[in-house]
């Protein structure tokens, strides 16, 4: 999985989704380029208990109020649903 097939599989399941927005992107001083797909999967339980196998995707925040910083955003990989952790 790349980032350019994991954003297409996320605006074809989301198609009013916001996260890969270019504003959104700007917003946060991010860019898909600097991007990345982990490449294996890995079971994550979000914030409500439920389980997921996911896809790991991360970027450099640059405008990060605590200055620059990797974070991780996790995809679920049947629903593509952004897992809030």
């Amino acid at each position: 999985m790349t980032v350019y097939e994991l954003k297409k599989n996320y605006q074809k399941h989301h198609p009013d989704g916001h996260f890969f927005d270019r504003q959104t992107l700007k917003f946060f001083g991010e860019t898909e380029s600097k991007m990345y797909v982990h490449k294996n999967k890995t079971a994550i339980t979000d914030i409500s208990g439920k389980k997921h196998h996911a896809y790991i995707l991360s970027s450099m925040q640059r405008k990060h109020p605590c200055g620059p910083r990797r974070v991780y955003h996790y995809f679920d990989a049947e629903t593509f649903d952004q897992i809030i952790t």
